[in-house]
Order: structure tokens, then C-alpha cells, then sequence
């Protein structure tokens, strides 16, 4: 009787662990974070604190000459001749300063002078036989006008020669002239070129510098030019010395105003006073105050950053967390930003 009553149970226990198999498994529940007080995080602040800023920019300027003249010659092929001045020679505007070789132009034009020369007497003597002849005639009261015939005939003559040999030699002036190079400008000669034994001419060869000395002034390049209108007075610094100028416009030296890519222009400072720099002190640099606040609230500029146009910076709230807080931005100089709104004196934002 009990093997019958065991075999039924072991059945049911077989089925029971069967259909444990078959039912689905059941998900695995996660473990849920360990959650533990904050204990904040050490951050670089800054406050906001109450002072001057000065947005100034710095250019760097030279002494030197605003005008100068490159004479060349616009003959070629011609072999040079003489050079009249020497470096460091100061010279006038129309003072000959070289010449190429012209042997045989200046040798015409000594002789067609002479011709002239006796032409002109020769105009002179024909003048007065015709007004004798003349004279006689009108003395005689004659008819017979064959002497004063021949003497204007003979003054014609010579008028006529003298015309020719005038004209010749103004063809050979202006072949002279040609061969000649003058100063155009009162100033210093800086530079003369070496000639070379058989050396001839090329439009390419420089054959003196003129400076214009005094045109010498400061000049620089910056693009806060509208800070230096004509009439603005500067001090330039050069090392241990300062020299106070005045700006002054390129179409007052006669020059062209030009504006570079980048937007920078050449600026003119001129002297004021009677110091010049000389030597190794003739590069300066000069301050420009662009614009100034006084008395007003202030930031390192690393504690602002922009979204679009708008400024912001980071402050800590009660749970020691950052949060980003809009203000309003006024002036940035070096490395502070003046803060306009949104702060206060004293409060702490995060920079780091």
C-alpha cells in the first residue's frame, strides 16, 4: 500500500519541477545608488571689487625722413660720367649731382655758342651798314636802293643763320640735360652709387639718395589711427627720453594716405619741441588712452564667458554647486572687465 501512495507523489513532484522550468524568469532588480551628503568642491573665485581701468595700446614709431628723392637716369646704354656730390653733402633743389658721359654734346654745343656769337655780331654790323646805307640813300635822295637792297639782304642772311644755330643749339641743351641728373629737393645726400670702370647707364640703377631732413619726424603704423587726428599731441619714448609731438596729416607732407589690410595707417608725429633722436635712439613707442572708467565695479575677464551676446558668470548656490548667472559687461582692459550689472560689491563668482 505505500509503494502505491509513493509513486503518485513522486509524480507530482516531477510535474512541480518541470513547470518551475517553464515559468519565465524574473527580472533582476539593479541596486540603487549609495546616496551620501554633499561635501562641496573646492573652487578658484574672485569677488567683485571697485576700480580704475585704462584701455590704452601701444604703437611702435621711427625717426626718420618723410621725403626723400631716388634720382636715376632715363638714359641707357650711355657710359657714366661724373657724380658731383658726395654723402653727407648738403645740396639745393637744381644742384647737378651727375652726369653721363657727354664729351662730344658738350664740344657741339661749345662751338654752335661760338657760332652764335658771331652771328650776332654779325647781325649787329649788317643793322647798322643798312641803317647807313639808308641814310646815304635818303641824303642823295636817289632812286637807286641797290646798296641798301644788299644790305638787308646780308641782315636777313645772318638773322636767318643766327635762328638756325640758336635752334641747334637748344636741341643740343636739351641732349645735354638729358645726360644729367639734378636735385629736386633741398636735403642731405644720403646715398651715391659706386661707379665701375666701362660701367653704363641702366633705368634701373640708383645713382643718389636726397633726404629731406627737414621733413624728418616719428612715424608708425597702428589701426587706433582715429585716435590721432591732425593736431593731437603724443610723447614718444625712446628709452630713457620722451619727445613731445603733434599728429600731423599725410596730405600735408604732400603724401598719400594709406590703409593697409589689417586696417592700419601710416601715422606722422612731428616734433614739438627742439630735441631730435639721433643714433640708436630713433625707435620710440607711443600710449594711446583709448577710452577710461574710474570708481566702478571689476573682474578678472576669465570669470565671464559669453552664450551669443550674452555675459555670464558662475556663482555658487546654497548646496555648493555651480550656477550660471547672467550680468551685464562694460569696458574690457587687459586682463578685468567691468561689470555694469548683475553683481554686487563683494560677491563671489567662480573663475575655476
Amino acid at each position: 500500500m505505500r509503494k502505491w501512495i509513493a509513486l503518485p507523489l513522486a509524480v507530482l513532484c516531477f510535474l512541480g519541477l518541470t513547470g518551475c522550468f517553464l515559468l519565465p524568469a524574473e527580472p533582476e532588480v539593479p541596486e540603487l545608488p549609495l546616496v551620501t551628503p554633499y561635501s562641496g568642491a573646492e573652487y578658484i573665485t574672485a569677488q567683485v571689487t571697485r576700480g580704475d581701468l585704462t584701455l590704452v595700446q601701444t604703437f611702435s614709431c621711427t625717426f626718420s625722413a618723410t621725403r626723400q628723392e631716388n634720382l636715376k637716369f632715363t638714359t641707357v646704354d650711355k657710359p657714366y660720367g661724373t657724380i658731383f656730390v658726395t654723402v653727407g653733402q648738403e645740396v639745393t633743389a637744381g644742384t647737378l649731382v651727375a652726369e653721363l658721359e657727354a664729351g662730344d654734346v658738350k664740344e657741339k654745343l661749345r662751338k654752335a655758342e661760338e657760332e652764335i656769337a658771331r652771328l650776332e655780331i654779325q647781325v649787329r654790323s649788317a643793322e647798322k651798314a643798312l641803317e647807313l646805307a639808308l641814310e646815304q640813300e635818303a641824303l642823295r635822295k636817289a632812286d637807286n636802293t641797290t646798296t641798301s637792297d644788299a644790305r638787308a639782304a646780308d641782315l636777313a642772311y645772318y638773322r636767318e643763320s643766327l635762328v638756325i644755330r640758336q635752334e641747334k643749339r637748344d636741341e643740343l641743351s636739351e641732349e645735354l640735360e638729358s645726360l644729367r641728373l639734378y636735385a629736386g629737393i633741398d636735403g642731405i645726400v644720403t646715398y651715391v652709387k659706386t661707379v665701375r670702370e666701362g660701367e653704363t647707364s641702366s633705368k634701373a640703377d640708383l645713382i643718389a639718395t636726397i633726404t629731406d631732413t627737414a621733413s624728418s619726424m616719428f612715424t608708425g603704423s597702428t589701426d587706433a589711427w582715429q585716435w590721432l587726428k591732425p593736431g593731437t599731441e603724443v610723447e614718444v619714448t625712446c628709452g630713457d627720453a620722451q619727445y613731445p609731438c603733434v599728429s600731423v596729416s599725410a596730405a600735408s607732407l604732400g603724401l598719400e594716405e594709406y590703409e593697409d589690410f589689417r586696417g592700419n595707417r601710416t601715422i606722422y608725429l612731428k616734433l614739438l619741441g627742439p630735441e631730435t633722436p639721433s643714433g640708436d635712439n630713433t625707435r620710440g613707442t607711443v600710449e594711446l588712452l583709448l577710452d577710461s572708467r574710474q570708481d566702478v565695479l571689476i573682474l578678472p575677464k576669465r570669470a565671464v564667458f559669453t552664450v551669443g551676446d550674452q555675459y555670464y558668470v558662475y556663482c555658487e548656490d546654497e548646496n555648493g554647486l555651480k550656477n550660471a548667472k547672467p550680468v551685464s559687461c562694460g569696458l574690457l582692459a587687459g586682463w578685468y572687465i567691468e561689470v555694469t550689472d548683475g553683481l554686487s560689491e563683494g560677491d563671489t563668482v567662480i573663475v575655476s
